[in-house]
């Protein structure tokens, strides 16, 4: 039974769940979920099951539980913890690649999605304790996860997957099943691995381990570290990703490209009360006549623009841990527990087009004044009517000449750290009641950043005030003009293109000096993203035994247990994604009607 009251402050909305939690009465004990070995002494013979909090047996197993142990895991030529997940035959739909048709936008990080249910109904555990959200949730299903590249594969001694629902032990994000990471204790000395794969187009991947432990007579300590490095492989290095429009029409084709397509407006009659001219199209849209030029494909009266010629099937990701686990056994046999946990992940190079489509075209106009559209006038005679008295600009701010400050994509990044520390201990009444009391706390935070285009910047610098103005309001300095001093004109137009930038071929439609800069770039542009941080804070208390009476199946168990559990989530945007900072077009700031900028939600459980 649970109940939950909201409420909100200038700093914080917060959830707030009180759960006391019985387990329902099992007929058998049902099998071990941190069982370790049979030669290891610091563990009692019977333990917490995964998916129930009665203690029990191997042999007693009743669950669904499928077991993989760290010889299994050798056999199979030590995969990675994703590799792993995703072999696994209860588990689809893994979000595991670090390239951003195939992650969700999560690059970097792995997850667990048993019985196609949604990784935010799979609970992950680490040592039968939880683990705290990953930052960001998976954006079609608005879906919290547990990431899964935290761990050393080093580390892991045993690998439990639940494959049934186990909601009333856990609650609603153990649905779909559990997967539960058990850690080894029983390593003396040092062990080390590492393996080495490649294809072709790709610079290769590698993974290296080190384990060393200690075992003392009534204690061990072992520490395991674990690095991975996976190389950038771009699109064009694979044929079988990049198809012609007439093979895959929706193979990334966009119709709105660079050089992309105009509309002439001029003079379309005059306001009957005010005598003021109205301005409007006095022709149909048109194409670039250097289109092909540059690599473009016309279709359909449109010059499209395949912008997955710039992204990556495989992003450049590299990745570090260390976990430590210390175990003893006092004299009074009560077992001791702590264990530390430090993750890094780093994509550093995230590539995506050269430019995304603006969300507002009817304000790009072209002045007939830009020495772009003069330039364009002069050597395609007739392509604009002589009385226009400009362009409407459809189409990218970039895209076959590249991003000028990279010459090719744009690049963004993403970053995780995560820090977990836990312990507790358990021990046995002189009655054969056991106990337990463990406390949890983990922290992981991540910053991820995407580069887009300022629309207001875009619409100053088609009309000769890049650099010089505010790309956020589109505020121009008084006594500037355009395309003098520090002001800058944006050239949408081929003539601005020296090359392809994917094949090197020279345009012959270009005109040096009328290129735009690395400076309009970067001006134009800019990162939107955030700094999340999620932790997680956990105390658990339970008692187990049997009841002496007895059924057919055996000794009937019983469990009462406390779990009290803080789950925080913090969100910091930066200058360019805050709205209060940066309202975009048309906006004000104000942000009395909803929270923007810091936010903080709590849940007690």
């Amino acid at each position: 039974r649970d109940g939950r009251s909201d409420w909100s402050s200038d700093v914080c909305s917060s959830d707030l769940k009180w759960l006391f939690a019985s387990s329902v009465i099992a007929l058998t004990a049902a099998g071990a979920a941190n069982a370790q070995d049979g030669d290891d002494v610091l563990r009692q013979n019977t333990v917490t099951v995964t998916g129930s909090a009665i203690a029990g047996t191997p042999e007693d197993a009743a669950l669904p539980v499928d077991v993989l142990t760290a010889g299994d895991l050798q056999l199979q030529g030590d995969p990675s913890i994703t590799e792993l997940i995703r072999n696994l035959g209860v588990s689809t739909g893994v979000d595991g690649e670090s390239n951003q048709f195939s992650s969700n936008g999560l690059e970097g990080t792995s997850n667990v999605n048993l019985r196609g249910l949604g990784p935010g109904r799979t609970l992950v555990l680490l040592n039968g304790k939880r683990q705290v959200f990953a930052p960001y949730a998976v954006g079609e299903q608005a879906q919290l996860f547990v990431d899964t590249n935290t761990l050393p594969s080093a580390a892991i001694g045993r690998i439990e997957v639940l494959k049934d629902g186990a909601a009333a032990v856990y609650g609603s994000d153990a649905i779909a099943g559990v997967v539960n990471f058990i850690t080894r204790t029983d390593l003396e000395g040092f062990e080390v691995s590492g393996n080495y794969k490649s294809f072709e187009g790709s610079d290769g991947d590698y993974e290296a381990s080190l384990a060393y432990g200690l075992q003392g007579d009534n204690w061990n300590w072992i520490t395991s570290a674990g690095y991975q490095f996976r190389s950038k492989v771009s699109l064009r290095e694979r044929d079988a990703t990049l198809r012609s429009y007439a093979d895959n029409p929706v193979g990334g084709w966009s119709s709105l490209s660079n050089p992309g397509y105009y509309v002439p407006i001029g003079i379309v009659g005059t306001n009957p009360t005010t005598g003021a001219p109205i301005t409007g199209p006095i022709q149909g849209a048109t194409n670039d006549a250097g289109c092909t030029d540059v690599g473009g494909l016309v279709v359909g009266g449109t010059c499209r623009f395949q912008f997955t010629n710039f992204d990556n099937l495989v992003e450049e990701e590299e990745r570090y841990q260390i976990f430590s686990e210390y175990n003893r056994t006092f004299g009074n046999g009560v077992d001791f527990h702590l264990e530390g946990l430090y993750a890094h992940t780093d994509v550093p190079d995230w590539n995506t087009s050269p430019s995304y489509p603006p969300q507002s075209l009817l304000n790009q106009f072209v002045p007939a004044s830009h020495p772009g559209y003069q330039q364009y006038v002069a050597d395609n005679p007739g392509a604009f009517p002589a009385t226009a008295l400009g362009a409407l600009f459809i189409g990218r701010s970039y895209g076959w000449g590249g991003f000028p400050a990279t010459g090719g994509s744009q690049e963004g990044f993403r970053k995780y750290d995560s820090y977990r520390l836990s312990g507790g201990f358990d021990g046995e009444f002189d009655n054969g009641v056991r106990w337990t009391a463990d406390l949890t706390w983990h922290k992981t935070e991540g910053e991820r950043i995407t580069n887009d285009t300022y629309i207001n910047g875009l619409t100053i610098a088609l009309q000769g005030f890049g650099v010089c103005g505010d790309p956020n309001t589109g505020a121009i300095p008084a006594g500037a003009v355009a395309g003098q001093g520090t002001c800058e004109y944006y050239n949408p137009f081929s003539n601005a293109i020296q090359q392809n930038a994917l094949t090197g071929q020279a345009n012959p439609n270009y005109v040096a000096g009328l290129e735009n800069s690395v400076a309009l770039a970067e001006w134009m542009t800019d990162g939107v993203g955030s700094v999340t941080t999620t932790d997680l804070l956990v105390f658990d208390a339970g008692v187990d035994g049997e009841s002496g009476i007895q059924a057919q199946g055996g000794a009937v168990g019983y469990a009462l247990g406390v779990q009290v559990r803080r789950e925080g989530y913090e969100v910091d945007p930066n200058a360019v994604t805050d709205l209060t900072q940066n309202p975009g077009p048309g906006g004000t700031g104000r942000s009395e009607e909803r929270r923007v900028g810091k936010e903080c939600r709590s849940r007690w459980s």
